[in-house]
């Protein structure tokens, strides 16, 4: 009972209140117009402001007002045309636009008779409103999203619904419209225009008498505050409002383009085939994505003007949507379909601008299996004997890239100048190359690359400079050539007047130490990563120089497996003196000792002794210091430059391979 008697004075309150006066507009906040194709829920603060009113229905005094153009996008009695041309046309209410998701609220209390889906309207929603003297009329809300309202449930001023975009609508809007019969909600030129395509009722101002009869101004209405007694107060003040004349006012494209530009400054587009060189397939559907980003951040929602319309030549190409309103959900999805082969363009416009462009390929099999020209992707240069990763591209009849198109054939790559090795890394974790598999010619095909792409390390042997060419094998012809040549350098910091430039530039020949990001950091202490490195390369040199030893080789794999298994566990960061690495040497590649008593150095004792007298007797050895002739420093720690010319100077002295007994 407490709760019914609650009720009734609930009711009695809104219905004293309706009488009370004071409609509201149908917004409490909307979208700046600058942020307005940003979904409602997604603005900041700053993108929101309260409603601007039209005071005094005084369209004259706004109609320059570029902000309020674009809020209040077309008026009452106006035409699609140019929106603000009151009196031109029969357009049946004010569209009000602002960002998807905007809360709508009842302009006023009463009884709702229509909260659902209208056809074109969408989802629309009509509230009946008592006046003076039980008067009524009915406020038409469409073009909805949500509808929270319900049939008679008694509203006031409350969120009811979202605005959304619907029909003849180039972005998220309310349609506002006043009714003031009781015929169908919302009114309709249901009679007058049949047969009648819309826009031409509205632009050519048909129907004005049904207008007039059936509907009034909803800005009229509100701004009116009450100060009426019936329904032809309205009317009157209505016939008073003053025309504004089309050529004092910007029309529907000037108010687009301005804000298309706005809109670009901030935003850009893309649409992506998300396949390599944009190489697709005659007669087979592709599904891409257009995306739109908002200071390089994906966009979703709404965008400017009449839509984002797809150009190209229709003959060759099929595009499905050919325009787009809206970007959802962060993208758009495109269906694109080849129909002859070739390359066509596809050009983007939003309005009057081409906002994007993308040229496709389209391939038949049967086309590209042969390809007659290639791309070489390579350093301009490289030091002595560094390894630098090049890649090998075919290129299709359109120029573009040959990305994952297979092709026929036995193709060579090889060097017109300059002593160059190579090596295929296509299908390596780690592209490094073994000296046992670098080759002065590199034969490939399809199976060979990555990708259909070929990835190789050069390797410059020489000075001479490198120019590369690629051929298909039993052709006479070159495919292709490098168009300039890559020039050879000394490593970073390493010049002639260091004490063993000559040694270190020959182990680089021999690949013994490989460059560090093209330094050969010489006169830092070795480390035992190093010297592992230096052994396992100058075995893989023994063994590329033993020919058809094949005793001699098998006794080299051995040996580099043994080492490997050996030094797996020791510290790689170790340092070394002068003698450890010497015995190090020895002991690792098998060469003999030289004992006796003599003593030349100083320190040419205990248990190195035989080490450095073999290096002083056999291989006639010395350092290139102040102390050369009177002490070997064998407590000195050994630099990468020392260690390399002690390697060369074991080398140059003697036939290594005479010397390699292999016990």
């Amino acid at each position: 009972m407490r709760k019914i008697i609650i009720s009734f004075f609930a009711f009695i309150a809104f219905y004293n209140f309706a009488e009370a006066g004071n409609f509201v507009y149908p917004f409490d906040k909307v979208s700046d117009p600058k942020c307005r194709f940003s979904a409602w829920n997604t603005l900041s603060e700053n993108c929101k402001i309260s409603i601007p009113r039209i005071e005094k229905w005084d369209y004259t005094k706004y109609k320059n007002n570029t902000n309020y153009r674009r809020i209040y996008s077309i008026l009452w009695g106006s035409t699609y045309d140019y929106w603000w041309d009151v009196w031109y046309g029969s357009h049946l209410g004010v569209d009000i636009a602002t960002s998807a998701g905007t809360p709508v609220r009842s302009i006023w209390d009463w009884e709702v008779i229509v909260a659902n889906w209208l056809a074109w309207r969408w989802n629309s929603v009509t509230i009946k409103h008592k006046l003076n003297n039980w008067t009524y009329v009915y406020s038409n809300y469409s073009h909805l999203n949500k509808i929270f309202a319900k049939k008679w449930d008694i509203k006031a001023w409350e969120t009811i619904w979202e605005v959304w975009s619907t029909w003849n609508s180039y972005w998220n809007h309310l349609h506002f419209q006043i009714d003031i019969t009781n015929q169908s909600h919302p009114y309709w030129y249901s009679v007058c225009s049949k047969w009648v395509d819309i826009f031409d009722v509205v632009n050519d101002g048909m129907c004005r008498d049904f207008l007039t009869a059936n509907t009034i101004d909803p800005i009229l209405f509100l701004e009116s505050n009450w100060e009426f007694k019936a329904i032809e107060d309205i009317k009157q003040m209505q016939d008073k409002t003053e025309k504004i004349n089309k050529q004092n006012i910007k029309t529907r494209e000037q108010i687009l383009d301005e804000e298309i530009a706005e809109f670009l400054k901030i935003h850009s587009f893309k649409l992506n085939t998300w396949v390599s060189g944009n190489n697709l397939i005659v007669w087979k559907n592709y599904i891409t994505k257009l995306n739109v980003l908002y200071f390089n951040r994906l966009f979703s929602w709404n965008l400017p003007g009449t839509w984002i319309a797809f150009e190209y030549d229709k003959t060759a190409v099929k595009v499905f949507p050919e325009k787009a309103i809206a970007v959802d959900n962060w993208f758009r999805e495109i269906t694109i379909t080849w129909l002859k082969s070739g390359a066509q363009t596809i050009n983007l416009k939003l309005g009057k601008q081409t906002v994007w462009s993308i040229t496709i390929n389209f391939y038949k099999w049967a086309e590209l299996g042969n390809p007659t020209d290639a791309s070489f992707i390579i350093k301009s240069n490289i030091a002595l004997w560094d390894e630098k990763l090049a890649w090998i591209v075919f290129k299709t009849k359109f120029w573009s890239k040959q990305i994952y198109i297979p092709y026929d054939g036995t193709y060579k790559v090889k060097s017109l100048s300059g002593k160059v090795k190579f090596c295929n890394v296509s299908r390596k974790k780690v592209r490094k190359c073994n000296n046992s598999e670098l080759v002065e010619e590199l034969t490939f095909r399809y199976d060979d690359t990555l990708f259909w792409v070929l990835l190789f390390n050069v390797i410059p042997l020489d000075y001479s400079p490198i120019k590369l060419t690629l051929s298909k094998e039993w052709k006479k012809y070159d495919i292709a050539r490098m168009k300039s040549q890559t020039t050879i350098s000394n490593p970073n910091n390493l010049d002639k007047s260091y004490l063993y430039f000559n040694e270190n530039i020959s182990a680089l020949k021999k690949w013994l130490l490989r460059l560090d990001s093209w330094y050969l950091l010489q006169d830092r202490e070795i480390i035992w990563k190093q010297v592992k490195e230096i052994i396992t390369n100058y075995l893989s040199y023994e063994f590329l120089r033993s020919w058809d030893n094949y005793t001699r080789k098998t006794q080299i794999i051995s040996k580099i497996n043994q080492i490997k298994t050996n030094f797996k566990t020791l510290d790689d960061y170790k340092k070394f003196n002068r003698a450890e690495f010497a015995k190090v040497i020895f002991d690792n590649l098998w060469l003999d000792l030289v004992k006796n008593n003599d003593k030349v150095f100083i320190d040419e004792t205990w248990d190195h002794k035989d080490y450095i007298t073999t290096l002083r007797v056999k291989y006639k050895f010395a350092w290139k210091d102040q102390f050369k002739d009177r002490y070997f420093q064998k407590d000195k720690n050994i630099t990468i430059w020392e260690a390399l010319y002690l390697v060369e100077k074991i080398n140059s002295a003697s036939n290594w391979s005479l010397v390699f007994t292999g016990r």
